[in-house]
């Protein structure tokens, strides 16, 4: 009987089988997202939403009568349904960002340290060579998508960036809801969403960061524009920092550190305490909402004038409460 003997395998075939070989084995790591699982079932929570985005809810507004306090109401369900469409998209876009930037930095690092360990210990010259080249062109590429696509560093402050942006305009819907719907009707409030969801994009963000290095950025006129007190662009990994850091908490150490933060609310500028007060008329942060006390908690972080000691008193009251 004879037997067929397939030929050696050569040198870049035997890189490519290594090589394929690594692939699988990152397949099968998790990326690192660098957030908790969300009990919320949000894939539900946007379809239970779809109605205010479809024009159902839109008609039953419009079948009100004109200045009526129902209508009025039927405006702010509306608004605040799509804002919590927008939040749930951008929290999302948020761990995509973490998640892809952690998984390809990964990928690519343990490939190319291995394809490097590999050049070491196999036999032949050629296939060392093979394997040499390999391991350069992965950590190469490596560095070209952390350079291109803003990964690593630039990342993080871009997120901390579309917070900020976002908290910003979204002090505009609130105070334009405390308004009667002549005042302030539904087809204005989607104008101002519309600069809410865009607020949320790193093109926006990109765009501030851009202004504030130059010191080109104009003061707001009107009322219902927050002016940042601080447009020091080396503060943004101070923030981001700080932000990092709540995002760890608990709702319950979120509420805490509502609690512990809200004695030098008094020593901000005017400007700082008008906008906790609007994204909170009732001070319901203090009082058991989590969600209010969290809102609240980003917008003051985006916006704070972020020298050393009001990081100090940051950093103090987020070890209190996780203790």
């Amino acid at each position: 009987m004879s037997i067929d003997r397939k030929p050696p395998l050569g040198p870049l075939e035997r890189v490519a089988l290594l090589t394929c070989a690594c692939m699988a084995l990152l397949s099968a790591c998790a990326s690192i997202q660098g957030y908790p699982v969300d009990p919320e079932a949000t894939d539900r929570t946007l379809i239970r939403l779809a109605a205010y985005f479809d024009g159902t809810e839109e008609k039953k507004y419009e079948a009100l009568g004109i200045d009526s306090d129902a209508r009025t109401q039927k405006r702010n369900e509306i608004v605040f349904a799509r804002m919590r469409g927008y939040d749930i998209e951008f929290a999302n876009f948020e761990i995509q960002l973490y998640g892809f930037s952690n998984t390809v930095t990964i990928g690519t690092d343990l490939m190319g340290l291995t394809l490097g360990g590999l050049t070491a210990t196999v036999g032949s010259a050629a296939t060392k060579a093979a394997l040499g080249a390999a391991s350069v062109g992965v950590l190469g590429a490596n560095t070209a998508i952390n350079k291109d696509l803003y990964f690593q560093k630039t990342i993080p402050a871009l997120i901390a960036q579309m917070e900020a942006n976002r908290a910003k305009k979204q002090l505009a819907i609130v105070q334009g809801l405390g308004q009667s719907d002549s005042k302030y009707s539904l087809m204005t409030a989607y104008s101002d969403l519309d600069a809410y969801k865009s607020a949320g994009s790193i093109p926006d963000a990109i765009g501030s960061i851009t202004q504030d290095a130059s010191n080109a950025k104009q003061s707001a006129n009107s009322d219902i524009i927050f002016t940042r007190t601080h447009l020091d662009i080396t503060q943004l990994p101070d923030k981001e920092e700080v932000q990092a850091q709540v995002k760890k908490l608990t709702d319950p150490q979120v509420l805490a550190l509502a609690k512990a933060m809200e004695p030098n609310l008094a020593s901000r500028p005017p400007q700082m305490q008008q906008l906790v007060k609007t994204l909170d008329a009732n001070d319901i942060r203090l009082s058991g909402n989590s969600a209010a006390a969290r809102n609240v908690i980003t917008a003051w972080i985006g916006e704070e004038d972020m020298t050393a000691a009001n990081k100090k008193q940051w950093t103090d009251s987020i070890i209190s409460v996780t203790k």
